[in-house]
């Protein structure tokens, strides 16, 4: 199987699509709700914003490099297995992607702590998915 930036392109492309999954199951079906009111918005709001390309073509290509990158870095730190790769997503989740995340708290003007946590949470769990799937391949 090629390989892009030494990341098995089939292990990659089915990261991707379970990091998208995550984020599709966390804030489509799971937290929709209490994402809405965290940030403010009414249904009308989303509904007039939406624009497919943006939503679903940058909804796919975070994830994609999340992915690539999540792989790349397994092989970097010589990570293998299904345990140590979920430990190490979680890791990246917990030391890296919170961090990051929790601009968005300080700097936002609602200072929302459920959307920190749902953004959190979700890049958690999607980094450990992604980390476990890409496990798999070498």
């Amino acid at each position: 199987m090629p390989k892009i930036a030494g990341v098995n392109l089939l292990g990659g492309v089915l990261a991707t699509l379970a990091i998208y999954f995550v984020g599709f199951v966390w804030f489509g079906l799971l937290f929709h709700d209490l994402w809405q009111a965290a940030n403010g918005y009414t249904e009308e709001q989303l509904v007039a914003s939406f624009d497919p390309v943006i939503v679903f073509g940058g909804g796919f290509v975070i994830p994609l490099i999340l992915a690539f990158a999540l792989g790349w870095l397994l092989k970097a730190t010589g990570t293998k297995g299904l345990v140590p790769s979920v430990l190490f997503g979680a890791k990246l989740g917990l030391f890296v992607a919170a961090p990051i995340l929790a601009y968005g708290f300080v700097y936002n003007i609602n200072h929302s702590i459920t959307d920190l946590l749902l953004d959190v949470s979700h890049s958690f769990v999607g980094l450990m998915v992604g980390a476990a799937v890409l496990s798999f391949f070498d």
